[in-house]
């Protein structure tokens, strides 16, 4: 069963410092967050510690590992769920049998496979392969690079929508406070946000407003 269908908005923040930091911005954003991601820089950094560490302090957090699985689908997923953590993500340019090994350690974990399709070309034939390959959600990316050239990824969550009414999606980059209502009004699942909460001289205080902005 898909846990995202059917539920409100859900807001998940990206933690990619390091362990320090990244705790401390777990802790103050707690009350306004559904999901932490143990982003990819701090994977890099901590490896499958960091989740392991996570679980212990937050046993009630729903836990994601941003592992941008691109091949050893079915073993790199198993690390991630055996250490604590309720979602993954697989590229959605992985090959299918990467995707479907993900999948598989997924239903024996009683998780979930989020695909993340940054750079896909194909965009709308590749999504539906990946649903039918029985991924759980997906994500519209607009990768860190692309996003100071004002590249959004409003227009792809969109086109997904429409193509795909009832699929479980997600959206990440450059999201913040001013962009919740448009973002929202394409009807994601979950609102992916790092910077503009972790870097905010407040994190806290972030949070809130995106949360009150994600709920008006």
């Amino acid at each position: 069963m898909n846990r995202f269908r059917g539920v409100s908005l859900k807001l998940q923040v990206a933690l990619d410092g390091d362990w320090a930091h990244s705790l401390d911005v777990l802790r103050a954003v707690r009350p306004y967050i559904d999901i932490a991601e143990i982003g990819t820089p701090l994977v890099f950094r901590e490896g499958m510690a960091a989740a392991r560490r996570l679980r212990e302090a937050f046993p009630d957090l729903t836990l994601l590992a941003d592992l941008k699985i691109m091949d050893a689908g079915q073993h790199e997923a198993e690390i991630a769920f055996d250490a604590g953590c309720d979602l993954v993500t697989v590229l959605g340019l992985a090959a299918d049998p990467t995707v479907r090994g993900a999948v598989s350690a997924a239903r024996r974990a009683g998780g979930q496979v989020v695909a993340d399709l940054i750079q896909v070309p194909d965009l709308l034939d590749r999504a539906a392969r990946l649903l039918d390959l029985g991924c759980d959600v997906l994500c519209v990316h607009t990768a860190y690079d692309l996003q100071a050239p004002g590249v959004s990824p409003l227009a792809d969550l969109e086109r997904l929508r429409a193509a795909f009414p009832v699929a479980a999606l997600a959206v990440a980059g450059g999201i913040r406070a001013e962009t919740i209502h448009p973002v929202r009004g394409a009807a994601p699942h979950i609102v992916i946000v790092g910077g503009a909460i972790v870097t905010a001289p407040d994190p806290a205080a972030a949070a809130a407003v995106i949360r009150a902005r994600m709920e008006d």
